[in-house]
């Protein structure tokens, strides 16, 4: 194991100290908020400081970092804006178990409202805080199937956006290929088939046993339902499969 010199150690604070300074005085802006009026503050332009934006996609400084946050934020309520925020203190390591614990508060008072208004970008973000600062084993479980799921579709559609040609956005369905998963179970690799379109139960089956998880972890479940609902109205290979079933006992969806 290499030991550092003093000088190094003397920067690697200075640059921990640099990623936290000022965060303090970031938390103190909302202690006088009430979650009622954070909801109905709407973030505009004239909240930001435009002469510290920058395009780096990440920078050390803290304020510089949050100030492009809220700027990104625009027409957001600011309730959306404090979640976020707690989520980069706690990432940056400011107060832990104080932090935390009032990430922890707030989606235990404001589920039902983080779910309807935040991105699936953050909260998939909220679930990697819990996964990463919860001491609950069932709780990160539940929800390592949030991330599991996000991350194995966004691959997907990385892999297509690769293939398939940029100025191509809507690729017909091939009809000989639909009628051939409407027949049967088509090999893909390894025992495992495609999707056998129009009467297929495995996602049915998986939302049921994502189901019992209710008995396990309330939140958590209903994190992980709620994003597994979204996924199914945006154009991605759910939504496909969604559009060509045909068999309502084995529907997934709840809509």
């Amino acid at each position: 194991m290499t030991t550092l010199s003093k000088w190094q150690r003397k920067l690697v604070l200075l640059v921990k100290s640099e990623r936290r300074l000022n965060a303090g005085k970031i938390i103190k802006t909302f202690n006088n908020k009430s979650i009622d009026e954070m909801k109905s503050t709407i973030i505009t332009e004239s909240m930001c400081n435009l002469e510290t934006l920058t395009d780096k996609r990440k920078t050390k400084d803290l304020e510089c970092h949050l100030n492009n946050l809220k700027y990104q934020m625009r027409g957001h309520s600011e309730l959306y804006y404090y979640h976020n925020t707690l989520i980069i203190l706690l990432r940056r390591k400011y107060k832990i178990i104080e932090t935390f614990a009032e990430f922890k508060r707030l989606w235990d008072a404001e589920s039902d409202y983080l779910l309807e208004h935040i991105s699936l970008r953050w909260i998939v973000s909220a679930c990697d805080t819990f996964i990463d600062h919860s001491d609950d084993n069932n709780k990160i479980a539940i929800l390592m199937n949030v991330v599991t799921l996000i991350n194995t579709l966004r691959a997907y559609e990385t892999k297509n956006f690769l293939q398939l040609p940029t100025q191509v956005k809507c690729i017909p369905l091939v009809d000989d290929k639909v009628a051939m998963l409407y027949q049967g179970d088509l090999p893909l690799y390894d025992d495992l088939t495609y999707f056998r379109i129009g009467g297929d139960d495995s996602l049915k089956n998986m939302r049921r046993r994502y189901e019992k998880f209710y008995e396990v972890d309330y939140l958590a479940t209903t994190i992980l339902l709620s994003v597994f609902d979204k996924l199914q109205t945006h154009d991605n290979a759910f939504h496909t499969l969604r559009l060509l079933h045909k068999d309502e006992r084995s529907r997934w969806w709840l809509d």
